[in-house]
């Protein structure tokens, strides 16, 4: 959901120049039939399926291949990637009409390290958000494989093996 944090996470800065960020499509959605809650001694939540529940968060479009990567990276073991679908919200958070077909990253190391209590992100923004959009070693892991592998990428975010 929060913008600087992927673009951390995509780019290795979150004041991306604009021909690195102009082709990513970032809106309000709702997840349908899930909840986020706060994990036990972390500051980030863990997404998991919950009937007769939603999250609101972001649908993000325009992502290379390699920046999903950068993002599975990121999320690591504790996080499996699913799709789904989501519904587009409007500026105000209403629902649009339109839904899409999504990924997220699902809580997979278990209820027992969640706590009792939904995830706040206003409170994450306020009290914690600068701790994770700067040279913290969180993303070590992230900045140190951008092109690993035998990939790298050119100027329009396009793949390819240099190998």
């Amino acid at each position: 959901m929060a913008t600087p944090v992927l673009y951390r996470v995509i780019y290795g800065t979150v004041t991306p120049e604009s021909w690195r960020n102009g082709s990513l499509r970032v809106r309000p959605a709702l997840l349908p039939s899930y909840c986020r809650y706060h994990v036990k001694n972390a500051d980030y939540p863990g997404v998991v399926p919950e009937d007769g529940k939603s999250v609101r968060g972001t649908c993000v479009e325009g992502l290379t291949r390699m920046d999903i990567w950068r993002l599975d990276t990121f999320e690591g073991i504790e996080y499996a990637r699913k799709m789904v679908r989501v519904k587009i919200l409007d500026k105000k958070g209403n629902e649009t009409g339109e839904e899409k077909e999504a990924a997220t990253y699902e809580w997979t190391a278990g209820r027992g390290n969640l706590e009792d209590r939904e995830w706040d992100f206003h409170h994450f923004v306020k009290e914690k958000l600068s701790e994770w959009v700067g040279d913290a070693e969180e993303y070590e892991g992230v900045d140190g494989r951008r092109w690993e592998d035998g990939f790298r990428e050119d100027s329009a975010g396009r793949t390819g093996d240099t190998g």
